[in-house]
């Protein structure tokens, strides 16, 4: 089968880029028998890797949108393409003729009211919505856990036996990185509590502070992402702000593998995910973490992790006391986590898709 996949995100520094570049590189590596031909835009992010690839329009373009609905249509049936799947959410090309593959990855803006300030934010998700919902009778969806499954059959009515689950994995990273050399230059040389999502509301790092103000710990906290965020980022003006209260801002790889390398505790006190990659690469680094019991993070997480109820305060001082104080406690949690990390490989979710394409009637 003539399979197309959209790569053009493989090489940002995001969470669905760091899944269309380990997914797509592991079904190229997996599977030798169908025809597959990866779409880039700026650098091909597979050299090593023979296959057909056509070069299109810049992701970043502020057209973009409007390509992937009209041109990219073009190009997948010009090229007679019988099968198209993009990890990025709800990439629906309108007059596709073959076999349309939908990646879901959350539905946050239909959960979570008022999620969208802009109102062409809203009018955009308003146009993803309807397209999807046009193109999802004849179609394959994918998702990445089972409570996003539920949230898809919940919120957009598509029957579940349309839906396959293939789960996030992570990815061993082996690069030898200086990490002291590059916690110094993000002036970090104490120990330090880890959160990331910067100022993102649903990332709940409000209540993660009011948290740790309650304690006296020789630890800080540290906390990665954008925190210029209109709206959003308005909630940390009102609180007292410390010199044990780090905001980093966006970092690259490197300094995001560093932060994990030496955090002493990985705090995800999401109130909503899809998913939740960074519970995996916590785990990966033998990181003690403390995480939401909503949405898809118990199933991620497992036993691997102390759950809390992400709005109470109170409970989570207290788990970050317990696992600085309690170093039974939290090695039994590291231990926990090593097993919970075995469920999940790029290896085993590319063979499921690899599956997937294999069952669908052309």
């Amino acid at each position: 089968m003539r399979i197309f996949l959209d790569a053009r995100l493989a090489l940002t520094n995001t969470g669905t880029g760091r899944v269309t570049y380990n997914l797509f590189k592991e079904v190229l590596i997996q599977d030798k028998q169908n025809d597959y031909t990866i779409l880039y835009d700026k650098k091909d992010p597979f050299p090593e890797i023979k296959c057909k690839k056509i070069k299109v329009r810049n992701k970043d373009s502020r057209f973009s949108y409007l390509w992937q609905l009209f041109i990219l249509p073009k190009i997948l049936n010009e090229n007679k393409a019988e099968i198209f799947l993009s990890i990025e959410n709800m990439v629906c090309p309108l007059t596709f003729k073959g076999k349309l593959i939908i990646s879901i990855q959350d539905l946050i803006p239909l959960a979570i009211k008022g999620y969208y300030n802009r109102l062409n934010d809203k009018i955009r998700y308003k146009i993803q919505t309807i397209t999807l919902l046009t193109k999802a009778k004849g179609a394959e969806i994918i998702t990445v856990s089972e409570f996003s499954k539920g949230e898809i059959n919940k919120y957009l009515h598509i029957p579940k036996d349309k839906i396959h689950v293939i789960e996030n994995a992570y990815t061993k990273d082996d690069a030898k990185i200086n990490t002291d050399k590059i916690l110094k230059s993000l002036n970090i040389n104490f120990p330090y509590i880890l959160a990331i999502g910067g100022a993102e509301k649903r990332k709940n790092n409000k209540t993660l502070i009011q948290a740790y103000k309650r304690l006296n710990i020789k630890e800080h906290l540290v906390i990665v992402g954008n925190i210029k965020r209109g709206k959003e980022a308005s909630q940390f003006d009102r609180l007292p702000k410390g010199e044990k209260i780090h905001f980093v801002g966006n970092v690259s790889n490197e300094e995001m593998l560093s932060l994990y390398t030496k955090a002493s505790i990985f705090a995800y006190i999401s109130y909503y995910e899809g998913f939740g990659l960074p519970i995996l690469e916590a785990f990966s680094k033998n990181i003690p973490t403390i995480v939401s019991n909503t949405t898809s993070i118990p199933e991620v997480a497992g036993k691997g992790a102390i759950l809390v109820d992400p709005f109470n305060r109170k409970q989570i001082a207290t788990s970050i006391e317990k696992i600085l104080t309690n170093k039974e406690e939290k090695n039994k949690i590291i231990n926990l986590a090593k097993e919970q990390l075995k469920k999940y490989s790029w290896r085993k979710s590319a063979l499921k898709l690899i599956k997937l394409f294999n069952t669908i009637n052309i």
